[in-house]
Parts: structure tokens; C-alpha cells; sequence
């Protein structure tokens, strides 16, 4: 036997350290535990934005959402008077009109940063009118970053001249990935100079909303940032993750001149037409769907601000109050920008709705990973260990087993993020599957250095050189213990070699013998055979194993009708040099047999044994009977015959057997020279053959005896002419089936 196994003890051992040590690696240079590992971080951080792109958008938030964005645009700079930047009592007029809609809160994401120098009256106009709301928030900014919690060197307004101590406001300070996307949002920020937690501006939007205190912020728990009665799932220390609707425009957007052209107030489309359109406060009736009421036109009537959060901001371009987010329109590269106001409307419906990215707990992922890494490595480690024929679809199997993994940890991850707002890591699962991959990949070449060795010591005996460097080369085509295995195995014995032995000299005899079996051998191992043994003249050989081959019975028969050529130009040679004449008897068998080590710890051969085995010995011998050279079983001729020259010689029950197979001769290969006598010959004994069968005996006697003519010696065809002749006196039985038993080896 070879070399034992490795004990299933010590290859446990082995498996669980390898995938406990690529744990360990994955999670170090995936989940940021000492470094942060740049590369691998871009591609988890594309991956959430694949599984946006996936998701879509939610197409009927556009009408649902309690949220409206007045935006300030290009639109409304050609409707109104006064040039950029306006007056300020442009937007004390925005806010004394969205009071009157009934607006819950009314955020301005400006910075206000300079006084009206034309409209004097103008700032103190807006302060009014927002003191008069007391729903109003403002947007500051930290001018100088210390850490994501911490500044410093703040001034108390933040940037924007109408914040004071009574103002509710919001830092619009957003922090974006460190690829430029904008996927966390801060729920806070803590001002160093002031030492105070501020909240963000969309926090302060729902302070406002919600009826909170204008300096509330949330709480930070072990998992989440607790807000009034909400858990905002953490994603990391200092933000959570923003669950985007869709892309730039799935919120309602109404233009910022729109609001404020009430019927004291003139456009220019209003000056230029000489008619009032007043698009907030029009009481112009429209048809409604029924068409059975009227509903005004304006939106202080309409309903668009009741009880609506009203977020305003800049939709211009030049602005730069635009973000990559992680999710586009879809249309062309670089479309995944969304305007500022935008972003703060996502992270208030989320919160509104309770619509939170959840993150995977750590310890989720540990597990996972270790998972993935022992099944990898033990799964494709094994598999690579299997030796077959098929190995190609060995490795094909491995590499679509790895595929599958990672396509079932996508479609996992893209539907738990699509159904449940469940965030799985997807890069450490894969880095764990291919890393094993390749560690199974690596761990089986260098087990199989010594394997190697081995193949090639205990080979070069059986198989030409040119099969052992094949066997070297890919061992995987190698099973080194007993194997089942359709193959074809070849006998052939030399006929009254004994009587011959007895009249020669020894040294004659060993000369002619080895002459011979060199021949026969060299041609076995030429159309690639396994030489199995020799047992005195005898030789045993098979095809299909070690290497596999599918063509294995033709490689067997063209073996043979080559030894039947050699022999006939070995004959010629001996018979001039006065040497006996040798004829060779040779029987083959295809089907399934035992292939692999047979023999003790220290002493086997690679071998095949089972019932075809026999078989083709059988067949050997019973040439004898028939008085021919080379007999088939029926399983060969079924993988050769289109190949093969042959005739069918009986149903034949050999010794020790109860089941019939049908035998044939072989003649010679499909693409060999015969003579038209020979081809004659065959077609006379076919026919006769067929007639046999059908118990029609003159008839086949007649066809037999003009193949006879031909071929006067032929001892088959004077079988079947004496069979036919008896059974022509006797019938057979009526479930006779052309069956002949076999009694002798």
C-alpha cells in the first residue's frame, strides 16, 4: 500500500489553524483593528454603494414624504427683482407665507455670512419674522477641525450674522469617506471653544419638528445614538450610516420665488405679462379628479406646506453644495451628485420613519469569516486531493464551488440590505474564500512534492516514461488506492509454449522469450497501456489507469492488431533463422474492475482485479475452442466498433460465469487493407451467423460453407456448419438463444 493518509486527528489540527490564522489576517487588514488598510477599505465602501444601486429608489416618496425642499435655482434668480445675493426680506417673506401653510419647521441650509447693504431693513425683517415662527433653524459651520468631535476657534455666531442665544441651529459640517462619497451623517458635533455638543443641522430641523430644546443632541449607547424615543444604529463611534431614498430629485422640489410671489409681491414674469399669477396664495380654482369640487391653485391652499418640514437651500451648481453620494441616476458616470438640502432631507425621513441601516455585529463577522475560512480551506483543500481522470473538472468544480461562495455571500448581502436595511460585510467573507482558495492551493502543492517522488519510483516500471511525466505532472489524475474504474484489461499467453520449452535449450528459449516480450511490450507501452505483470510467457496489461483515457478499448485493440503485424515479421525472421514459430492467443475485456495497490504494507503492485478481469482471461483461453487469435468481449466491441474489423464468434458462457456474452474476433482496424476475399469471407459468415440465429439452418449452412470456399481452414465457420447440421436433426428447445457454455478455461 502507499504511504498512509494523514491521521484525521492531525489533519483536523492542521485545518483549524490555517483557518483560525486567516481569521485572524482578514480581520486585520479588513476591519481597521491596528491600520487601516486603504485598498480593501474603497472596495467595502463601494460595495454599499452597490447594494444602493441594487435597492433603487423609492419612487413614491416624491409624494409621500412629509418633507418639501424650496430650492433656490436659476428659475427663481430670472423671476425675481432684485439681482443675487437677496435681499433679506426675500426670505422674511418665505417664512411669514410658509407660517401661514402651516409648515411644522422651516430650515435655511445658507449661511448667511454678509448684512444687506441696499435693503437695510431687510435683515432686521427676517430676524422678525423668524422670531415670530420660532420654528426657524439656521445653518452654522465650525471653521476649523480639530478631531471628528472636537474644534476649536469658533466664534459664536458660526458663520452666519442672524445666529445669536435664542437661535435654533444646525452645523452643517458633512463629512464625507475618504473616497470623496458622502455615506455617514454626524448626529453631532462638539465645540471645543464653547465646550458644548451641538447638533447637526438636520438634528436640529427635528428639534424643531419634534418640539425639542434647539441645543438637544442625542445620547451615544453601546450600539446606537439614542434620540428622544429613537435608536439610530451606530456605524461607527461618531456617525451612522445615511439610508439614501433614491438620487438627486426623489424629494419634492418647489422653486424659491414660487413661495414668495404671494399677492404683495411682484415678478418679473408678473411685470412682463401684466397679469398676477400669485403661485402661493392663487385662489383660481382647478377641476379635481373627480370633477366634482374645485381646489385653489395656490399653495397656501393646497396643502403642499401643511404640517410639512420645509428645507431650503441652493439646487445651483456653482454653489458647491454638491456630494458624490452612493447612489446616481443611473445615466452616465459621475450622475451620483446630490445638493446638500438633499442629503439633510434623507437623514430626517429616515429618522421619521425609523428607516436606519443596521450594521452587522462585530462578532457576526468573526464568526462568518472563521465559517467560510474552515469550510474553504478544508472543502477545496479535499477536493483538490481527489484523484481522478477528470481532473480539470476537479479544478473547474473548485473554482465554480469558490464562485458560488461569493455570489451567495452577494446575493445575501444585497438581499438583507434590500429587504431589512441590514448592512453584512461583504469584503472579509470574500478576502476569507479567496485567501483559503489559495492557501488550499499552496498547502496542496507542497504535500504533493513527496507524492510526486513516490509516483515516480513506483511507475516507471508499469507505463512508458512519457506517462510517469504525465503522472509527475498533474497526480491528481492518480488514485493510489484501490479504485473503481471502467478500463480494458489484455491477457495473452503463448500457445504450447510448455511443449516448446521442453525441446529448447534454455538459453534458446530466454533469448526467443525475451525477444518477444521486449516487442510486445515496447507496443503496449507506445499506445500508452499499463504493463501489469508478467506470468512466465504471459503478459497482463490494461488500459484507462493510471492516466484516464477515454478511447481506453481502442488504445487496446490497436495494441493488439499492431502485435499481430510484429508477430507476423518476428515469424518470417524466426523461421529463417530456424527458430520455432510462435503464435499468440490474446483475449480483452472492457467493463468495471478494482485498479490500485494490491500487496502488503511494504510489498504491492498496481494491479486490477474483479469479474472483466476474469473475464478477458477467460476469453484467452477460450480461444482455443474457436481456433483464433484474438477474442473481444462485447463491452470492448460496443466502445470500438466503429473503429474495428470483426466477426462475431459466439454467446459464449465462459467457466465460473452463468451470464452469456456475446464474443468477437479482431481482425484488424477499420482503416487497414483487407483483401476482398477476406471482405467476402465476412459478409458470407455474417449472413450465416444471422441465420443461425433465426434457426433457419439450410440457409445457413449454405452461407457458411461458400465463406468455406474461401477460407477452407477457417475452424468458426466449420463449427457453426456442424452445430447447424445437428441442430437441424435436433431442434433446440424453444428459449434456446444461441447460448454456448463453456466448460473448460
Amino acid at each position: 500500500m502507499p504511504p498512509s493518509a494523514t491521521k484525521p486527528g492531525r489533519t483536523f489540527v492542521v485545518n483549524l489553524t490555517i483557518s483560525v490564522a486567516v481569521t485572524v489576517c482578514v480581520l486585520l487588514i479588513t476591519q481597521n483593528i491596528f491600520f487601516e488598510f486603504l485598498p480593501l477599505k474603497r472596495v467595502e465602501q463601494s460595495l454599499i454603494d452597490l447594494r444602493f444601486q441594487q435597492r433603487g429608489a423609492v419612487t413614491s416618496l416624491h409624494d409621500t414624504s412629509k418633507i418639501v425642499i424650496i430650492e433656490i435655482s436659476q428659475e427663481s434668480f430670472k423671476s425675481l427683482p432684485e439681482p443675487w445675493p437677496w435681499p433679506k426680506n426675500y426670505y422674511a417673506r418665505l417664512v411669514r407665507n410658509l407660517q401661514r401653510a402651516g409648515a411644522k419647521a422651516i430650515g435655511f441650509d445658507i449661511i448667511f455670512s454678509s448684512v444687506d447693504t441696499v435693503f437695510y431693513r431687510g435683515d432686521e425683517d427676517f430676524r422678525l419674522a423668524m422670531k415670530d415662527a420660532q420654528n426657524v433653524v439656521l445653518a452654522g459651520k465650525l471653521e476649523t477641525e480639530q478631531n471628528e468631535y472636537n474644534r476649536h476657534e469658533q466664534h459664536e455666531n458660526y458663520g452666519n450674522i442672524f445666529i445669536d442665544s435664542s437661535s435654533n441651529v444646525g452645523l452643517v459640517n458633512i463629512r464625507t469617506d475618504n473616497d470623496g462619497v458622502l455615506r455617514r451623517y454626524m448626529p453631532f458635533v462638539y465645540d471645543n471653544t464653547n465646550r458644548k455638543r451641538m447638533p447637526t443641522f438636520s438634528m436640529s430641523i427635528l428639534n424643531a419638528a419634534l418640539h425639542q430644546s434647539s441645543s438637544y443632541t442625542a445620547d451615544i449607547g453601546e450600539h446606537t445614538f439614542r434620540y428622544i424615543t429613537k435608536e439610530i444604529p451606530r456605524y461607527d463611534d461618531i456617525s451612522f450610516l445615511i439610508n439614501y431614498y433614491g438620487p438627486s430629485g426623489t424629494f419634492r422640489k418647489i422653486k424659491f420665488a414660487d413661495v414668495v410671489d404671494d399677492k404683495e409681491f411682484r415678478t418679473l414674469e408678473e411685470d412682463s405679462l401684466g397679469v398676477d399669477i400669485n403661485t402661493f396664495d392663487d385662489t383660481t380654482s382647478i377641476p379635481s379628479f373627480d370633477g366634482t369640487t374645485n381646489e385653489p391653485a395656490g399653495y397656501l391652499y393646497n396643502g403642499t406646506f401643511t404640517n410639512k418640514i420645509v428645507l431650503v437651500g441652493s439646487t445651483m451648481p456653482e454653489d458647491k453644495d454638491l456630494f458624490p453620494v452612493p447612489l446616481g441616476q443611473g445615466r452616465q458616470e459621475g450622475d451620483n451628485q446630490m445638493y446638500g438640502v438633499e442629503i439633510h432631507a434623507n437623514v430626517i425621513q429616515n429618522i421619521l420613519n425609523n428607516d436606519f441601516i443596521y450594521r452587522q455585529p462585530y462578532w457576526i463577522t468573526v464568526l462568518v469569516v472563521f465559517g467560510l475560512s474552515l469550510f474553504t480551506f478544508v472543502f477545496t483543500a479535499g477536493l483538490k486531493a481527489i484523484r481522478t481522470r477528470y481532473g480539470a473538472l476537479i479544478e473547474i468544480l473548485g473554482i465554480a464551488i469558490i464562485c458560488s461562495e461569493l455570489f451567495i455571500i452577494y446575493w445575501a448581502s444585497i438581499k438583507l440590505f434590500r429587504d431589512n436595511n441590514y448592512l453584512v460585510d461583504m469584503t472579509s467573507p470574500f478576502v476569507a474564500v479567496i485567501v483559503c482558495y489559495v492557501g488550499s492551493t499552496v498547502y496542496n502543492y507542497i504535500t504533493e512534492r513527496r507524492q510526486k517522488i513516490l509516483i515516480k519510483s513506483m511507475f516507471s516500471r508499469y507505463v512508458s516514461p512519457a506517462v510517469v511525466d504525465e503522472l509527475v505532472a498533474h497526480p491528481e489524475k492518480l488514485q493510489l488506492g484501490g479504485e473503481r474504474k471502467e478500463l480494458t484489461v489484455f491477457f495473452s499467453d503463448i500457445e504450447k509454449f510448455t511443449n516448446m520449452a521442453e525441446k529448447m535449450v534454455p538459453e534458446h528459449l530466454v533469448a526467443i522469450l525475451n525477444e518477444y516480450l521486449s516487442a510486445m511490450t515496447n507496443i503496449i507501452l507506445v499506445n500508452d497501456g499499463t504493463l501489469d505483470k508478467y506470468q512466465g510467457d504471459a503478459i497482463v496489461a490494461f488500459w484507462g489507469a493510471p492516466i484516464p483515457q477515454s478511447d481506453h478499448a481502442l488504445r487496446a485493440c490497436r495494441a493488439t492488431v499492431a502485435m499481430q503485424d510484429t508477430l507476423k515479421d518476428l515469424r518470417e525472421r524466426w523461421r529463417r533463422e530456424n527458430k520455432p514459430s510462435l503464435n499468440v492467443r490474446i483475449g480483452i475485456s472492457t467493463g468495471e474492475m478494482i485498479v490500485g495497490n494490491m500487496g502488503g504494507t511494504d510489498r504491492f503492485d498496481y494491479t486490477v482485479i474483479g469479474d472483466m478481469v476474469n473475464l478477458g482471461a477467460r476469453l484467452e483461453g477460450a480461444n482455443k475452442q474457436y481456433r483464433t487469435n484474438v477474442m473481444v468481449s462485447e463491452g470492448t466491441y460496443q466502445h470500438v466498433k466503429q473503429h474495428v474489423i470483426v466477426r462475431e464468434l459466439d454467446m459464449l458462457v465462459v467457466a465460473g460465469k452463468t451470464k452469456p456474452v456475446r464474443v468477437y474476433e479482431l481482425i484488424s482496424m477499420m482503416n487497414d487493407q483487407i483483401s476482398d476475399q477476406r471482405t467476402a469471407f465476412l459478409d458470407y459468415y455474417t449472413c450465416g451467423v444471422k441465420l443461425y440465429r433465426e434457426r433457419r439452418w439450410d440457409d445457413a449452412i449454405k452461407c457458411f460453407e461458400r465463406g468455406l470456399k474461401l477460407f477452407p481452414e477457417d475452424y468458426p465457420t466449420q463449427m457453426y456448419i456442424e452445430r447447424s447440421h445437428m441442430y437441424r436433426s435436433a431442434p433446440p428447445p424453444d428459449e434456446w438463444n444461441g447460448v454456448f457454455i463453456l466448460l473448460t478455461k
